[in-house]
């Protein structure tokens, strides 16, 4: 019975077959569309383009072996009404876009046939306005020379063919070519089409790889006269490089090498071009130009094929207004390399009918069209041809072609996707194309000018700027360079006071703010050096502010003397004029010895310039066995509380009346008042720093102090005070301070110093703005300045420092004495003894001569019994109390095991000691060890740590509840060299206090010995491996319960409650919080390894291969959504004419924002106003709305639960009975508890019941709307102004189910909402498609159109998410706000 049923079947089958291809017969003819410009001039090269596609299918039609039943038509329409049209402000980009479709479609629609398939247009702007229709018609082209980025995208622009590269690969090209031509820096000229944004946005990004530097220049082309203005800036200083990378197309370039030909520069720069401007006539490109090219092969039989039929005769081009093409000439076959590229996509179009003809198909099926162009593969013309996945080339090739004489370009190289660039001999020999065409240079001055023209800064400002104008006039330095002094003022810097209203932290961060803002305006008019500023608290936020910025820039300073600033590894980049306090501090004591001055009172402010020279003072005095009897850090600004300090110190039995200021002028003059107040003025002798001797007024009579010393008699001294004399002194002041403030003279010398140093770099060939050349240069500068030699040593501090010993009479101040290297030299009275000469060379206060002893008052005899009663009492008091000592001490040591209770801290900070350090073999003891007797006094030194240290440590570790202050104390402890207490032989131990030695001078760490400061920097990584194990997510991506995120949640909370307090994050020499970031990026990556891995799972489940691969219907790009917040239809956003004007006068009065990528974007203030305000009327409403979506699927009679109780209940705060009411609006959202919670409820599902969380938001905020402006501004997006209408979540909530077939369920319960439900679907984001994963976290996300019963609208967002998904979604948001903040304080 089977047999003759099988017959049956394979006879069935055979005739099937048989009329199916009876059926099929191949077309005699296929319409090819050509959309190319052929009508602008005769030798355009889109129309040799167009004649070689005509030429490609002469051969085709005349071979056997392609398509032999078949004959190609090409149809040409001409383009060029397209090509003419021109972006600018009248038209959005929108309504631009659309111009050019429909010109595009027009030039469609003229030709006789319908096309099959297209090849062109040429510009990627056009093929992305034509995408649309290509879609809409389900039509195929083939572009040529369309290289954006972009058009790669094949979700996005599905139907486009490129056989041409796209510029991702000649970006990465390009920068391996200005690698490999050892050019470190650059820059970039591009405009704003598709074309030069994906290029040069590709480019930027391999460079900066590479570290190339660059400047990015974004330029209006087709106004000569503004591209020469433009390019007469980029070559004006000598902080730009001369090397020109020109990322345009050929009718750009040429523009630009017009307008470099005006201004006399083209044979002075270094031009790199891609292949856009490489298609130009060699001709027509400038010297010392080199680009890429696309790769042909010339000498290929294909070429020689082509250059035989064309050889023959011109081609006919019908309907042009120039007729035929004849054969290009040798020059042209060089310069057009897409003539090969255009013949080969004829020959691929050709290959892939072939395709369809022998399977069967139809050639009019565009799906079945683009699969057989992946099976297409040959060589070609322009090489061997073949397609990936995106249907783009598999491989890119380009050539390397440099313009030599006679207007020839050779081949030197070629880059290849696979191989790189290899040059075919040595790579070719340039200059250094980062020395700049050379005209000005800025140097920036940082001075507080605003004040008043008797201030110190605007006298050092002035000698700065008399400096400036002397190098001008010097032919011999600086030869034809304008040498500009860009002055910033510091003025609002240097007015910043700490008061109760700003802590500590908050203080400098006020002042650091400040100051960047003055840096980085400084470095956009192209500083790269700065002189100043003037106090070195201000300094080190200037080079902190370069360094947080990323500027690459130098500073001198004149007057920062502190000597933290000597220190090459923490600042790099500094150098100075003036000595610093290292000195300084050495030279006060070595005074003070010098005159057999043994004892002393210091008082000193609490900035870093205050405690570094009384730092290095007290050191110094120690070592030459001088008593400093009093020493007191103030803060000045207070004149009632610095007069009852200094009556405090006045009035203490001290035996002497001599007191050191290591304090700033303003300081020194407050102190002063407070002399005069209590009556000491005249019995005080002082001795002041150098700042204080600057007082151009106040000083006391009799009053020593040091000034930084320097040769009067010098030629160059006088140089500047006869130059100087000649100026107005309204302008520039300070003329007669230049002998009592040696400042004025070292700004003058480090403004030269910077010329000088600018000299010899440019000499040399070495950029100005390459920084670690600029210290180099200034270890070696060797010149003669107004105050004497100016040399520098390692440290960039002066080799030669010497000071001055002044003394102020009635008269004034002068000059008595020198010190230099140790040595006292007087200047006055030479001749004399120097008992002597203190008597006859000073003016000593109240005319007490030199006795720097005071006397102590002794105690009467009358008194004698009242001391004697209040011995024997205090006696008495101290037995008692020695008494009670002893019971206790016994009692404690009797209960050790009680008190020591928590074995886990105890064994924590048993750790803590070894990986800090800090055991008994390592020479510490705690404080219970000592009391408890748990070890025996030996010879050897021990150090004692207050026990509570450890104890909140490890309390810290162990993620428990510690007291801020002894964590801080511990760090403070470890970072001073003085907190460590060693026990002498003879000495009994002594309990250390918590306290006694936290406060920081300020001083430099050099002075830790190296095993100190090891453990300090293991107390730094000890509290980051804290940090990270608190921030450490769970482990299991399928955990399904709550509890791994209410621990997290826990964790979290105490780390930025407690952890990220500690003082120890903001010591930039430690540098932690980097660390951090790079720990919690591994939390965060093995978070988006456990979406991916639920992700997996979820596939695998029922609906999960569905949900992969779901796609919205309602969805097209962006730019064509019928769905904005501005749209008529939603209203949520109103735009009329007048701020359609408000936004051109934006642009002409330059008050457009720019972001960090170099979008542009208006301010669009009151457009977000307006939907911000929209989304708090209708945000109850929106949330109640689609709660009730959900409820309707809600099992009866189940019980909800809430994430925490509400302060107002449930049904009455969303549900209510107001369902029909009139009233359609809850303005007060933000204050509405219930919005802020989430609630879970079981519902029906075709599974059964299953629960189901909604999880309500608040309204997205204005800084977060304002925020998503810069987003939408990516030209590549041809996003419509306003962009805010682009904002699409503004009211949002979150429904959160488990799997993927109740996610796709919930999905239906909205989309299949009729009208009447105010819920319209308008477009869905499935981020559950394998291309839309961000950093793992997956979630498919509903645009709705919202519709309140009174009929206002906005387009809110639902997002439907996975519920294990959703867990790590929340960590890894959490983790994300450390990733993001530049310090703790910015969590």
């Amino acid at each position: 019975m089977w047999i003759p049923a099988l017959s049956h079947f394979f006879l069935c089958f055979f005739l099937l077959s048989a009329s199916l291809s009876a059926a099929f017969s191949p077309p005699s003819e296929i319409a090819i569309g050509g959309l190319f410009v052929v009508d602008w001039s005769e030798s355009y090269w889109e129309r040799y383009i167009a004649a070689a596609t005509l030429a490609a299918v002469d051969i085709i039609n005349s071979r056997n072996d392609i398509l032999p039943q078949t004959k190609l038509k090409m149809q040409i329409s001409d383009i060029s009404v397209t090509r003419t049209l021109v972006e600018n402000d009248l038209v959005s980009p929108a309504q631009f876009s659309l111009l050019v479709e429909n010109s595009l479609i027009d030039a469609i629609d003229r030709m006789p046939r319908v096309p099959t398939a297209l090849i062109g247009p040429g510009y990627s702007s056009e093929a992305i306005a034509l995408s649309p229709y290509l879609d809409q018609r389900d039509l195929l082209s083939v572009v040529v020379s369309t290289t954006s980025p972009v058009l790669s995208n094949r979700t996005t622009f599905p139907d486009l063919v490129k056989i041409c590269p796209p510029d991702s690969y000649q970006g990465l090209a390009l920068a391996d070519l200005v690698k490999s031509l050892e050019l470190t820096s650059c820059q970039i000229i591009t405009c704003s089409s598709v074309y030069c944004s994906g290029l040069s946005s590709k480019f930027a990004q391999h460079a900066k790889a590479m570290d190339i530097a660059y400047t990015m220049h974004l330029w209006y082309m087709s106004d000569l006269s503004g591209v020469k203005a433009n390019l007469s800036k980029a070559v004006a200083s000598c902080v730009a490089s001369k090397t020109f990378v020109l990322l345009m197309t050929d009718v750009e370039a040429t523009n630009v090498f017009l307008a470099a030909q005006e201004l006399n520069v083209l044979h002075k720069i270094i031009w790199i071009g891609g292949e856009g401007v490489s298609s130009l006539l060699p001709k027509d490109l400038p010297p010392n130009y080199i680009g890429l090219k696309m790769s042909s092969n010339h000498s290929s039989p294909k070429m020689q094929e082509l250059k035989s039929l064309w050889a023959q005769g011109p081609i006919h081009l019908s309907n042009s207004a120039f007729g035929n093409v004849s054969i290009p000439s040798a020059d042209m076959w060089e310069s057009y390399s897409y003539i090969p590229l255009a013949y080969d996509a004829v020959f691929a179009l050709a290959y892939a009918f072939q395709t369809l003809i022998e399977r069967n198909q139809s050639v009019d099926n565009t799906t079945a069209l683009k699969e057989a162009f992946l099976e297409v593969q040959f060589y070609g013309v322009s090489g061997y041809v073949a397609f990936n996945s995106d249907l783009g080339p598999k491989d890119a090739r380009y050539n390397i072609e440099q313009k030599i004489s006679n207007n020839t370009l050779i081949n030197i190289g070629s880059w290849t996707s696979h191989g790189g660039l290899t040059f075919h001999s040595s790579e070719p020999a340039l200059e250094d194309g980062a020395v700049g065409v050379c005209q000005k240079i800025v140097l920036g001055g940082m001075f507080v000018v605003s004040w008043n023209k008797g201030y110190a800064d605007a006298q050092a400002a002035a000698a700065a700027k008399v400096a400036a104008m002397m190098i001008n006039e010097d032919k011999t330095l600086l030869s034809g360079i304008d040498f500009q002094l860009d002055i910033g003022d510091t003025s609002a810097v240097r007015a910043i006071a700490q008061n109760g209203f700003l802590s500590g932290s908050s203080f400098q961060s006020v002042r650091q703010n400040a100051m960047s803002t003055i840096v980085k305006n400084l470095s956009v008019n192209g500083a790269t050096a700065v002189v100043g500023p003037g106090f070195s608290s201000e300094t080190i936020l200037t080079l902190t502010a370069m360094k947080n910025l990323q500027l690459d820039m130098f500073d001198i300073s004149y007057s920062s003397t502190s000597d933290v600033l000597s220190n090459i590894t923490r600042f790099p980049n500094f150098a100075r004029t003036c000595p610093s306090d290292n000195l300084q501090g050495q030279a006060i004591a070595d005074v003070l010895a010098h005159f057999k001055w043994q004892r002393c009172q210091l008082i000193g402010c609490q900035d870093v310039y205050c405690t570094g020279l009384a730092e290095r003072f007290l050191q110094r005095s120690q070592e030459l066995g001088i008593v400093v009897e009093q020493t007191f850090f103030w803060e000045f600004g207070n004149p009632s509380g610095t007069k009852s300090l200094l009556k405090t110190m006045y009035d203490n039995c001290s035996n002497t009346r001599l007191y050191i200021l290591a304090m700033h002028n303003t300081d020194a003059l407050e102190l002063f008042d407070a002399a005069k107040a209590i009556g000491a003025s005249g019995k005080i002798i002082w001795l002041g720093s150098e700042s204080v001797t600057s007082l151009a007024s106040g000083l006391p009579v009799g009053y020593i102090g040091m000034k930084v010393g320097f040769n009067e008699t010098n030629p160059q001294f006088a140089r500047m005070k006869n130059f100087w004399g000649r100026l107005d002194p309204n302008e520039y002041p300070g003329l007669t301070n230049v002998f009592t403030n040696p400042y004025l003279v070292l700004s003058y010398d480090a403004t030269y110093a910077v010329a000088r140093a600018f000299d010899a770099m440019i000499k040399k060939g070495l950029s100005v703005f390459n920084v670690p050349a600029i210290v180099e240069t200034f270890r070696s500068l060797r010149f003669e300045g107004a105050s004497g030699l100016i040399t520098f040593n390692r440290e960039l501090d002066p080799s030669d420092a010497k000071y001055d010993l002044v003394n102020t009479n009635e008269n004034g101040t002068i000059s008595v004495a020198q010190w230099e290297a140790g040595t006292i030299t007087y200047l006055v009275q030479r001749e004399v003894s120097q008992q002597t000469w203190l008597n006859v060379a000073l003016t000593w206060p109240g005319g007490n001569g030199p006795n720097i002893e005071k006397s102590c008052p002794s105690i009467s005899t009358s008194n004698s019994q009242t001391v004697l009663a209040i011995v024997l009492s205090t006696t008495l008091i101290f037995a008692f109390f020695c008494v009670v000592a002893l019971l206790s001490w016994y009692y404690c040591c009797k209960n050790t095991e009680v008190e020591d209770h928590d074995v886990e801290i105890i064994r924590m900070i048993h750790h803590i000691r070894h990986q800090l350090k800090l055991t008994r073999r390592d020479g510490f003891l705690t404080s219970k060890e000592v009391r408890y007797r748990k070890f025996v006094l030996t010879r050897r030194r021990m150090t004692v740590i207050d026990y509570q240290l450890l104890e909140h440590l490890a309390r810290l570790a162990l993620v428990k509840d510690f007291e801020l202050k002894y964590v801080n104390a511990m760090c403070s402890w470890l970072r001073s060299s003085a907190i460590f207490h060693p026990l002498a032989e003879t000495e009994t131990v002594s309990n250390l206090s918590s306290f006694e030695h936290s406060h920081d001078h300020g001083g430099s760490l050099q002075s830790v010995v190296s095993d100190e400061q090891m453990r300090y920097y293991l107390l730094g990584d000890f509290v980051v491996g804290c940090c990270e194990a608190m921030l450490m997510p769970d482990d299991s991506p399928e955990k399904s319960s709550t509890e791994g995120l209410d621990d997290f949640e826990t964790r979290f909370a105490f780390f930025l409650e407690k952890a990220t307090k500690i003082n120890i994050w903001h010591d930039d020499e430690l540098n932690l919080f980097p660390k951090l970031k790079a720990a919690v990026s591994k939390h965060m990556a093995m978070l988006g390894q456990h979406c991916q891995t639920r992700f997996q799972n979820m596939q695998k489940e029922a609906a999960g291969e569905k949900l992969v691969v779901f796609q919205d219907s309602h969805d097209p790009p962006r730019r064509y959504s019928p769905y904005k917040q501005s749209d008529d239809e939603v209203g949520a956003i109103r735009m009329h004419e007048e701020d359609a004007k408000e936004m051109l006068y934006q642009e002409e009065n330059k008050m457009i924002q720019v972001s960090p990528s170099g979008y542009r974007v208006h301010n669009e203030d009151v457009f977000i106003s307006q939907l911000h305000l929209r989304a708090k009327l209708i945000n109850h409403a929106f949330q109640k709305r689609v709660l009730q979506v959900i409820q309707s699927h809600e099992v009866v009679g189940r019980t909800r639960s809430h994430d925490k109780e509400p302060t107002v209940h449930w049904e009455e705060a969303v549900l209510g009975s107001s369902d029909q009411s009139t009233i359609c609006v809850d303005f007060d959202d933000d204050h509405n508890d219930i919005l802020h919670h989430s609630i879970t409820m079981d519902c029906k599902f075709e599974e059964g019941v299953r629960r189901v969380e909604v999880s309500f938001a608040p309204v997205k905020s204005l800084a977060r709307m304002s925020q998503k402006l810069f987003k939408y501004a990516d030209p590549l997006l041809r996003c419509v102004r306003p962009y805010s209408g682009y904002i699409l979540d503004p009211v949002r909530l979150s429904v959160i189910c488990e799997g993927p077939k109740k996610i796709l369920e919930i999905f239906e319960w909205f989309n299949s909402l009729d009208e009447s439900s105010g819920i319209k679907v308008c477009r869905v984001k499935n981020k559950f498609i394998a291309s839309e994963s961000q950093e793992g976290y997956r979630d498919l996300t509903i645009g709705v159109l919202f519709t309140t019963n009174c009929g206002m609208k906005i387009i809110g967002e639902i997002q439907l998410h996975d519920k294990k998904i959703h867990q790590m979604k929340i960590k890894m948001h959490k983790l994300y706000r450390i990733l993001r903040a530049e310090s703790t304080r910015g969590i």
